[in-house]
């Protein structure tokens, strides 16, 4: 640890300020409440300052004159002291500011956790997890096919030895007692509490790059050129930096289906565990960590796309100001020309071309002339195939895309998982109706603030489905289109 750097972030840091606060009890305490007793990433700002006033209502009752300030200045004081941030809305996405925690009040809060979190200290989970991760940087970052195979039918031998014990036995030896079995629990719901604090971390480092650009568009005689450089090349960075190679690999992992299913089934396998019932119904955060992951997830890609849009804004206002100079330019040259209009000699040329003038006159054109008609004077024969048993009902049967029943599939499948995306969708419900079909779904997702269509995947679907006796289907590729539960609804 660097002096000067301690020094300076004890002095200066929101975290430490806010753990050396005068009411730094009640910050921390309603911060718990609102964020971590029941795991929002944000909240609607209305209700943030109303679940405040209830709290400082109460404490007014055993201690009254403790807090004398309204709910709204200590809501305003905490957001300038950089303890929470008030995002304001944002057209299309969300209608009412927002209030998040930021990575300096996550730190502080996470603190106070390891101090109360735990009844005891896993140590032998602990370190078999560090043994676990050494073993598999060892293993997996050897470039050797021979090492790596040798690895493998190690592991495979292992395999094979226990599957014979239990075979040879009828019993299973190596079952976790209920400490182990505890143990792993409170380890992997204070790993799920970390990983949902370090999202703010990941969203800070957008804000940033945000930053920068405003900084940069306020320098004189900027280029726009350079501009778009700098945020390519940031973004580029951020992306295949350590920490966005990451978040991206564990986005991808999170939005896959197959990884969802999996995840679903070990969590309602954990609730069966009868050592787990008692502490799982107390911190059922694993239950709920799915759609804590996804919503933490989605604001940090929101972040990402505000930068885009800030871009798009920024270089709009320059173009326009490039075409707003451009008209200035040329009012002062038409200015100047009728000035000195008069003035300018007969003599003297004013303009010269390089060859003859190209002149084109509206009267040069053709006029029109129709069209020559080819007489048909054969008639076609008759082919050899006989079209008796072809259904050509399919040419003239008009049908009708009822969207009310597609949304229904869609809430039956969002009942049971936050968010599916249309091929995982298409999956339980294949298309009836072809292509009408799908675009049906498409024009659902383009025209609700709750679904997402992401253009950076793509997802192959079939627009029939394989009862219908097509050998070889029709596939549609397309951008993913991914529906939300709605934010309000749990």
């Amino acid at each position: 640890m660097d002096y000067e750097r301690l020094e300076v972030d004890l002095q200066h840091s929101p975290a430490i300020k806010l753990l050396r606060a005068d009411n730094a009890a009640l910050i921390l305490r309603f911060f718990h409440q609102e964020f971590k007793r029941e795991p929002h990433v944000s909240l609607h700002w209305s209700a943030f300052v109303e679940h405040l006033e209830d709290e400082l209502e109460r404490i007014h009752l055993t201690a009254p004159g403790r807090y004398p300030r309204s709910a709204q200045a200590y809501v305003s004081d905490w957001a300038d002291q950089q303890f929470i941030r008030i995002i304001a809305p944002v057209p299309g996405r969300s209608e009412k500011p927002t209030v998040e925690l930021t990575a300096d009040a996550e730190r502080a809060i996470g603190w106070l956790d390891e101090m109360h979190a735990q009844p005891f200290v896993g140590t032998e989970s602990r370190f078999l997890l560090v043994v676990q991760m050494l073993q598999d940087i060892v293993h997996k970052s050897t470039e050797d096919p021979q090492e790596r195979l040798a690895q493998l039918e190690q592991q495979r031998d292992e395999l094979q030895r226990q599957i014979e014990d239990i075979r040879a036995t009828g019993k299973v030896d190596d079952r976790y007692t209920s400490t182990q079995v505890r143990e792993r629990f409170f380890e992997a719901t204070a790993l799920a509490r970390q990983l949902l604090r370090d999202f703010h971390l990941v969203e800070d480092r957008f804000r940033e790059i945000a930053h920068s650009i405003q900084e940069r568009q306020l320098q004189p005689d900027i280029r726009k050129g350079s501009l778009i450089e700098y945020v390519l090349d940031a973004d580029s960075e951020l992306k295949l930096s350590d920490q966005g190679r990451s978040f991206y690999a564990f986005w991808d992992f999170l939005m896959a289906p197959s990884q969802q299913d999996i995840f679903y089934t070990l969590l309602d396998n954990l609730r069966h565990i009868p050592e787990l019932q008692p502490v799982a119904r107390a911190d059922d955060i694993l239950r709920r960590l799915p759609a804590y992951l996804i919503n933490a997830g989605e604001q940090v890609v929101q972040s990402n796309s505000r930068l885009a849009e800030q871009l798009r804004r920024i270089l709009d206002e320059q173009a326009r100001a490039e075409s707003r100079r451009v008209r200035e330019l040329t009012t002062e040259i038409k200015f100047l020309a009728r000035q000195i209009g008069d003035s300018l000699s007969n003599e003297e040329g004013f303009l010269e071309l390089e060859g003859p003038p190209f002149v084109s006159l509206i009267m040069e054109r053709g006029l029109w002339e129709p069209s020559e008609t080819i007489p048909v004077e054969m008639q076609p024969e008759a082919g050899d195939d006989d079209l008796t048993e072809v259904d050509f009902i399919r040419l003239h049967t008009q049908f009708y895309v009822d969207e009310a029943v597609l949304c229904e599939r869609i809430e039956s499948i969002l009942a049971l998982r936050p968010e599916v995306t249309l091929a995982h969708l298409l999956e339980q419900f294949p298309l009836d109706k072809g292509l009408s079909e799908l675009l049906a779904y498409c024009s659902i997702a383009a025209k609700s603030t709750s679904h997402r269509i992401d253009s950076t995947q793509k997802d192959v679907v079939p627009l029939f489905s394989s009862s219908d006796g097509i050998e070889s289907p029709k596939v549609v590729v397309l951008p993913r289109v991914l529906y939300r539960r709605n934010s309000d609804e749990k």
